[in-house]
Order: structure tokens, then sequence, then C-alpha cells
């Protein structure tokens, strides 16, 4: 029963690390809107694209599990998680005393490469959930209930980490 629990621990942290990021990138939004001047509508798009890549993750994740494997989607999810990381990172505003076109282009490419960024993370996560779901439930099957309230526990755990992470770290709330 030892690997069974190591598998569900890996996925609890993996749930959980999901929800931290998202919870951390929410906390920024407000950073965001004052660094590139987003309205709340582009900010809602930036983040509505972390739910569409999560939702395409799960599907197209839990189609191709069983084709590919688990251990190719963890490590496609790793792969995501990194490119996301160097979108998001790439995003820069414009300096205070550049030129109003100079703002207006740094305001669009870095809504492009905040979605994208937030687009990738969610499918990456999306990716892992779709793993994590069957994997836990296979090996579980007595018990399956249990274990998946086990695993899903940790999404609230980590919003509310991220959410403390966001706020202690300057994250503005408006």
């Amino acid at each position: 029963m030892g690997n069974e629990k190591r598998l569900l621990s890996a996925g609890f942290m993996a749930i959980l690390a999901a929800g931290v990021g998202f919870a951390v990138r929410g906390a920024i939004f407000g950073n965001w809107a004052g660094e590139f001047g987003f309205t709340n509508t582009e900010l809602g798009a930036i983040g509505g694209a972390g739910f569409t890549g999560f939702c395409f993750g799960i599907v197209i994740g839990g189609m191709l599990a069983d084709k590919f494997g688990y251990g190719k989607l963890v490590m496609l999810a790793f792969a995501l998680h990194v490119i996301s990381a160097i979108v998001t990172f790439a995003a820069t505003g414009a300096t205070h005393d550049a030129t109003e076109v100079a703002k207006a282009a740094a305001k669009a490419s870095g809504y492009n490469f905040l979605f994208w960024g937030m687009f990738l993370f969610a499918y990456a996560n999306g990716t892992l959930e779709a793993v994590a779901n069957p994997l836990v439930a296979t090996l579980f099957p007595k018990n399956r209930t249990h274990y998946l309230n086990i695993l899903h526990a940790s999404w609230p755990a980590g919003l509310v980490l991220g959410g403390m992470v966001g706020w202690i770290f300057g994250g503005s709330w408006s």
C-alpha cells in the first residue's frame, strides 16, 4: 500500500500547487492593472483564459490518458508549466516616461503574454487533474470516494495558501 499513498500524495501536492498558482495569479491582477493599464474586462479575459485552459486540459488529458499513459501526461504538464512561466515573465510594461504609442504596444504585448501564460498554466493544471482523478480512483477502488475527497481537499487548501502568499507579498485585492 506504500506506492498508492505516495501517488495520492503526489496528486494532492500537484492540485495544491495548482490552487496556490491560481490564487497568486488572481491576487496580482491589481498589480497587472497598474503596470499595464488593463481594464477589469481585460483582467477578466486573462482570468477566463485560466478557466478555459483548465477545462481543455481536463477534457483533452482525459481522452489521452489511456492512450499515452499518465507519466507522459505528467511530463507534458511539467513542460507546459515551465513554458507558462516563461511566457508570463516575458510580459513587461512600458516605463512611465514612454510615449503613448509605446505604452499601448506594451499593454497589447503584455495582455497577450499574460493571457497565453494563464491559459498554458491552467491547461497544465487541467492535465494533472485528468491524471490524478482516474489514478486515485484506480488505486483505491474499495474506498474511492474517500480518497478522491482527500485529493480534492488540496484545491481549496491551495487557494487559501496562495491567497495568503499574494496578500503577504503585496498583491492588490481591488
